[in-house]
């Protein structure tokens, strides 16, 4: 019973609360679904876990302080979304049901096809080498009750912070959902909780951008869904493929930066930056930067020269340096991290 109540509580912090944290950020969007709560939900996930972990690393706080300080935040968050959906009439929900039944055959293919995937990388759980310092870590501060205090490859303090990682606590995030899930072990939460949490996100962005590219054609829609899964599937002729990474090991910051992050941040910014008229959220792609600094040291930077360079583009299209102006200062947590990596 223990082990059923603690994967309840995964659901809950992995899934409910983010859907309905990053319900906020679309409450002036007609219509918005399900799942576009559930990625802006990840994007504020992800940036608050940045700010507050840093902050608490920084004070030398216990784990069990920040888990409480960020789980608290996350709940409030998330009762404020809940509260903003009182005005949503049946008719909304009606609407769903309807656009669920006219959805492609190609598309309910492509989803057997992503749930037969989540299977193998849940139930053939692929154990890396990269995990002794991911896994190592987030152990670590669940078994001490710190964070990034004892070195993962040694079980000695740490003299001085790693530098590398200390701008990217992704695997702290770990060890705080652990502490928040009544002691969950983190090599359970990456292995299989995170599989089967993360994999379909990955696929939920394609699936809008697909919906973006082919607004009036369900079909190709659902046949851009599968022909991601197809991609994403046969992509090990490389081990550093970014389908590689999604489909070996989507618990780690630089997997989820390249399989989810990086392709989110690109549907935002073809949103805000290369459409007549801008459908995104520039709150959402500024937590978008925050999210790639927090998973992965290398999102400090891919993720300014991607937002970068698609806002140069859309400043050429639209013959506008607002849009240009608009693109660096979304970019702006990456500039000040960046800047302390520099200076460390």
């Amino acid at each position: 019973m223990q082990i059923v109540a603690k994967a309840i509580l995964a659901v809950l912090w992995l899934v409910i609360v983010p859907g309905a944290a990053g319900i906020p950020y679309l409450k002036n969007k007609k219509n918005f679904a399900v799942g576009e709560a559930l990625l802006a939900g990840y994007l504020f996930f992800f940036s608050a876990g940045e700010i507050f972990l840093l902050l608490s690393i920084v004070l030398d706080v216990s784990l069990n302080l920040a888990a409480g300080i960020l789980g608290g935040f996350m709940i409030l968050s998330a009762v404020y979304g809940i509260s903003l959906l009182r005005g949503i009439g049946k008719d909304r929900w009606k609407r769903a049901l309807e656009q669920m039944r006219l959805l492609s055959p190609w598309f309910w293919a492509a989803v057997l096809m992503i749930a037969i995937q989540i299977f193998v990388v849940v139930y053939y759980a692929h154990m890396d080498a990269d995990d002794a310092f991911y896994l190592g870590t987030a152990t670590s501060a669940v078994e001490t009750n710190t964070l990034f205090s004892i070195d993962p490859y040694t079980g000695a303090a740490y003299g001085t912070l790693p530098k590398r990682y200390i701008l990217s606590p992704f695997p702290v995030l770990l060890a705080v959902i652990s502490r928040l899930c009544m002691g969950l072990h983190p090599a359970i939460l990456a292995h299989v909780i995170y599989p089967a949490v993360f994999l379909p996100a990955v696929y939920l962005c394609f699936y809008y951008m697909g919906k973006k590219w082919f607004p009036q054609n369900r079909n190709s829609q659902g046949m851009f869904l599968m022909f991601a899964a197809i991609l994403t599937w046969f992509s090990g002729f490389s081990v550093y493929t970014s389908g590689n990474f999604t489909m070996v090991r989507i618990w780690q910051g630089k997997a989820l930066l390249a399989g989810f992050l990086l392709p989110l941040t690109f549907y935002l910014c073809w949103c805000l930056f290369l459409e007549e008229e801008k459908s995104g959220s520039f709150a959402l792609l500024a937590m978008a930067n925050l999210a790639c600094c927090h998973v992965s040291s290398m999102g400090i930077m891919l993720s300014p020269i991607m937002i970068g360079m698609l806002a140069l583009m859309g400043a050429v299209k639209k013959k506008s340096l607002k849009v240009l102006f608009q693109g660096i200062l979304c970019c702006c947590p990456s500039l000040i991290l960046g800047t302390v990596y520099i200076f460390l």
